[in-house]
């Protein structure tokens, strides 16, 4: 049964963005990607939760779901990635966007997940880095644009943040082609002044605890009830750009914590 399965389908090349897609009886079908250890699969409008050992294991199980009649859903016209699939609506994150303010879908939309989204967002804009789709997760490769030069990519959250606490720059290791080093740190100065203390946008994004604290309740309890629709909206809050993004993600660390340090205390109290 094995064999016959592995002859049904055929594995691409990695792209860019690190999936593999996978062609069933000829026609593109899904992808398969190794996230934490384990790998999914994906096929566009379906939603596959399972983990899997390896990336055959994953592949076998498209062809499954392909005898069991899933289809890829049909991106429009200039909307497709590498693969030539449309992957936003085959995860479990936030409401689909074509911008990159929300999750990219096969991150699992909790509150720490989104504090590392906008921690990580605020720390681009830092080091000259524009992302041009939502936070994939520090150990997948996220589409971003270099604002020193204009090239576009992917980078690895991991290596851009540095390692073992260690918030130093690299701008050696930024990419090839970029501008000469010595040039970087006056760039850099030049992109700084772009970056405000106080939110300037027509929607307000908090730079406070208390109202950062309101804003992390409702979206806890949109996620709760699982009102996907009304957890995105309130996420605009802290996901979409702001110049003021570096106070809007230590506003928020200082509001997680707090909010989970009031839940401990309440569950203590209970028991």
């Amino acid at each position: 049964m094995e064999q016959q399965q592995q002859k049904r389908y055929v594995l691409g090349k990695r792209e860019e963005d690190g999936r593999y897609p996978v062609t069933v009886d000829g026609a593109l079908t899904g992808t398969v990607h190794r996230r934490h250890g384990s790998w999914y699969a994906a096929i566009p409008g379906h939603r596959i939760l399972e983990r899997f050992s390896d990336r055959h294991e994953a592949a076998e199980h498209i062809v499954k779901w392909f005898e069991q009649g899933a289809r890829p859903t049909v991106p429009a016209p200039g909307d497709r990635p590498a693969t030539g699939l449309d992957m936003r609506t085959a995860g479990t994150g936030l409401l689909a966007t074509r911008t990159y303010q929300h999750l990219v879908p096969d991150l699992v939309p909790t509150l720490p997940n989104l504090v590392r989204a906008v921690e990580a967002m605020a720390r681009l804009a830092q080091l000259g880095w524009e992302p041009l789709e939502g936070y994939p997760g520090a150990d997948q490769p996220w589409r971003m644009k270099c604002r020193l030069c204009g090239w576009t990519g992917r980078r690895f959250w991991s290596h851009l943040r540095g390692r073992n606490g260690d918030n130093t720059p690299r701008p050696l290791t930024r990419h090839r082609g970029c501008i000469p080093v010595s040039e970087m740190a006056a760039k850099l100065t030049t992109l700084a002044a772009e970056r405000r203390r106080e939110c300037t946008c027509a929607f307000p994004h908090p730079t406070h605890v208390t109202p950062m604290l309101e804003v992390l309740n409702k979206i806890g309890k949109a996620l709760h009830d699982g009102a996907m629709l009304s957890a995105t909206i309130h996420a605009r809050a802290i996901l979409e750009p702001c110049p003021a993004s570096t106070m809007r993600a230590a506003a928020l660390r200082l509001a997680h914590d707090q909010r989970a340090r009031a839940r401990r205390t309440v569950g203590q109290k209970i028991t």
